[in-house]
């Protein structure tokens, strides 16, 4: 019995180390965030910088492609608060996704939030965000 749950454990850590290394992606995809199972790379559309008060795009790239994109959030920490709308997600592709209405209206610290889900549950990758 003992050996048949190492077996278990091994495999499903292969299972994890294998999909997290078949993911690869280029300064091209934007920021890479890396979450337990699943690796998500996301950037703006059309702009380099992201400003105050002006609503944006982002496009999200995720690994493996079996991952699903739930939300997409923002939120203030140091003031309590996120943003006034709730952005759509469309997919574009396997793993792959176009996130519309996006608009962070205060100069300060951000924090983008990405829920995401696999088959062995679901996770929140966060990425905190200066905006000057």
């Amino acid at each position: 019995m003992r050996a048949l749950v190492c077996c278990a454990i091994a495999a499903w850590l292969c299972d994890l180390t294998g999909a997290a290394s078949a993911c690869s992606f280029s300064a091209a995809d934007g920021e890479v965030l890396n979450g337990v199972d699943t690796r998500l790379a996301w950037k703006p559309i059309g702009r380099a910088v992201i400003a105050v008060s002006e609503d944006f795009a982002i496009d999200v790239r995720a690994c493996p492609a079996d991952t699903e994109l739930l939300r997409v959030d923002a939120t203030m920490p140091a003031h309590r608060h996120g943003m006034n709308y709730k952005p759509s997600i469309e997919t574009i592709g396997p793993g792959q996704w176009r996130v519309r209405g996006l608009l962070w209206h205060m100069r300060g610290r951000w924090e983008l939030s990405f829920e995401t889900r696999r088959a062995g549950g679901s996770q929140t990758l966060r990425q905190s965000i200066e905006l000057p």
